[in-house]
């Protein structure tokens, strides 16, 4: 399938310009900055291995568009015999530093573009007692440093006869007219009259420097991997990510991009899918992190279920039917006619899915829980269609949705999951079996006293069912899910604060304070006025916002807080009712009975020293707990329990 070869570096850097390697069009732009060019150089100088370089030899399946690396000429595709799928960072910096005449446009460090000049200091080269990379010099583009903003010139190399003075020899002298550079070097210092050469014969160094370091380029060869044209797509795929861990992964959307320009030349996938996610994102916020790659998976699915289809129509054999699927082969598979049938539907199929998630309180990007969630979710609007307007279908796509958030089965595995969840839960809707999935879900007490991520799905999840069921602002008593929906300051923010938290007696622990239980959604203002106060404080100066304080105990209650809890600092009660309170949304989402989790918080409380009155008692097995067995091993320390304490 493969071969490696040690291919001398001016021999890699002659097929660059020719054309006879070409970057494959998906490969993003060359970024490489002046530091990094400057020890690559340093590196090649000393002989120094700088990793391989790994290329697929055109002509195979994989029809590629291809483009010149940075620099180069255009020849034309017809002269390609490999295209460059990792190294390309390396090569085109040799390249434009070695070969190409001019300037290397690169950038510094604070990744502001510049053009530099490379030069090897000869003196410093030669010099044992200094590092090769403080020989390797950039200079500006007109071959001049200054200091002093300009006004005083530190090194001038702007003629040949000003680099032979200062023994700088430009690098791309090195493969390219090396020794008649040498040679111009050799009789400026032997014609000088005012200066003598600081090695006193110019010739001799001349000769030593080139046998060091100008014939070290020279002999200089990459171990280059040649993929056959004859390796399968997904094998392609495969190699790049497992060799490619230095540079930016490819994406599948940039490799089946470069699929589609070889079926199709007047074909831009890149560009269709710009148009679409602009559209998409300028539509609703909460598909803003759709990426390509996934909308590609949403039409693989649509596209690989209909080939099930037609093969079941034509009495395949139940082993020979192809599967429905969005790996990457199933991908990869993918031909521009296909993605012509379902893109214009697929892109249907994620705004109704955002409509979904409006109808759920989600309306940003950051609140989505899962964003993978999505690829399925908005297959089956295409797969469904006008089947999903009756309320129950609603109701079964809703229980699917919550199961999947607070089942927590989004985070890895995903691809299965997708083709899963478009076969059975479209047949659900049309009248078939629960599917496994939501069947199985579960969501335990011991997992809710842990969420202290905002990041995690079930967090996200939690904080939408809240403006779900109608949770108000604190202060202006709106309906949270109108201010978010209008970009309102609202954010989730401590109940009772952590600064309350710290001077109380006994302190609350930071595992209960950050977990969810403790959070609400509150705008900043408020959060603001509410500072560090004990609750019974900030409550009564958020008094002044409602017409009573029964309207500001409603819009507690609203957010499941007793209020009487709050007014009376009691951080475990409180805890332990808004638990539940909790627990009992996450059940009526999914559709089903979540245990009880007075115990679990109760003990959790208890070893906080915040509950003097629980007690301990043996399970069957004789573990320690209180009046409940912990069933998740990683409970006990995610929320800092100690049973034998």
């Amino acid at each position: 399938m493969f071969k490696t070869n040690p291919i001398l570096l001016k021999d890699l850097l002659n097929d660059v310009e020719t054309g006879k390697i070409r970057l494959p069009d998906f490969q993003r732009g060359w970024v490489w900055d002046d530091v990094h060019i400057r020890n690559l150089i340093a590196s090649v100088s000393k002989g120094f291995h700088v990793g391989a370089i790994l290329t697929l030899e055109a002509g195979g399946e994989i029809k590629l568009r291809s483009r010149m690396i940075e620099g180069a000429q255009e020849h034309g595709e017809g002269n390609v015999e490999a295209f460059l799928l990792d190294g390309q960072q390396r090569l085109t910096s040799l390249y434009l530093s070695l070969k190409n005449e001019g300037p290397v446009c690169t950038q510094d460090y604070q990744k502001k573009r510049i053009k530099r000049w490379y030069y090897i200091d000869m003196m410093a080269a030669m010099d044992p007692n200094k590092d090769r990379e403080d020989a390797i010099v950039s200079v500006p583009e007109n071959k001049m440093e200054t200091r002093d903003f300009g006004r005083e010139i530190v090194r001038d190399l702007s003629t040949p006869e000003k680099e032979y003075g200062q023994h700088m020899m430009p690098t791309e002298r090195l493969l390219n007219g090396g020794m008649e550079w040498l040679l111009g070097y050799v009789q400026h210092w032997q014609a000088a009259t005012d200066a003598e050469h600081p090695e006193g014969n110019a010739a001799e160094f001349f000769g030593k420097f080139n046998d060091t370091v100008v014939n070290e380029f020279a002999a200089y060869s990459l171990p280059v991997i040649n993929l056959s044209k004859d390796t399968p797509k997904e094998a392609v795929c495969t190699v790049f990510e497992k060799v490619n861990t230095g540079g930016v992964i490819l994406s599948m959307f940039e490799l089946v991009t470069a699929s589609f320009a070889g079926q199709d030349e007047d074909f831009s996938l890149r560009l269709d899918w710009d148009q679409r996610k602009n559209r998409m994102y300028g539509k609703f916020g909460v598909l803003q992190g759709v990426r390509g790659d996934q909308f590609l998976q949403a039409i693989s699915l649509l596209a690989t279920q209909q080939r099930r289809r037609k093969a079941e129509l034509n009495s395949s054999p139940q082993g020979s039917l192809p599967a429905v699927g969005c790996r990457k082969n199933d991908m990869l598979g993918l031909n521009v006619s296909d993605y012509h049938e379902w893109a214009d539907r697929a892109e249907r199929g994620f705004e109704e899915a955002a409509k979904f998630l409006h109808g759920q309180c989600i309306f940003t990007k950051q609140n989505v829980p899962y964003n993978t969630q999505l690829v399925p979710l908005a297959a089956l609007f295409v797969e469904l269609g006008q089947s999903l307007d009756p309320a129950v279908a609603k109701a079964k796509l809703g229980r699917w949705f919550w199961s999947g958030i607070f089942g927590e089965v989004y985070g890895s595995a995903i691809e299965a999951r997708y083709a899963l969840d478009l076969v059975q839960v479209a047949a659900w809707v049309r009248g078939g079996p629960e599917p496994a999935m939501v069947s199985e879900a579960s969501f335990t007490p011991a997992r809710l006293v842990s969420l202290r991520t905002r990041t995690s799905a079930a967090y996200k999840g939690l904080y939408a069912l809240q403006m779900k069921s109608k949770a108000s602002d604190w202060r202006t008593a709106t309906l949270l899910a109108i201010d978010t929906w209008h970009h309102e300051n609202i954010d989730i923010h401590h109940i009772f604060p952590v600064a309350w938290c710290g001077r109380s007696e006994p302190k609350v622990p930071r595992n209960l304070f950050d977990s969810i239980i403790n959070t609400a959604p509150i705008d900043g203002l408020t959060n603001k006025r509410i500072g560090g106060k004990a609750p019974s404080e900030y409550l009564k100066a958020l008094e002044g916002d409602h017409p009573s304080r029964e309207a500001l105990k409603g819009v507690l209650k609203s957010h499941k807080i007793n209020p009487d809890l709050l007014y009376a600092d009691d951080f475990a009660e409180l805890f332990v009712e808004r638990g539940e309170a909790m627990l009992d949304l996450i059940g009526q989402a999914m559709e089903k009975e979540v245990s009880s989790g007075k115990e679990v918080f109760r003990g959790v409380l208890a070893s906080a020293g915040l509950l003097q009155d629980f007690q301990f008692v043996h399970s069957s097995n004789g573990q320690e707990v209180g009046e409940y067995e912990d069933e998740e091993e990683e409970f006990d320390e995610a929320v800092g329990l100690d049973y034998a304490a």
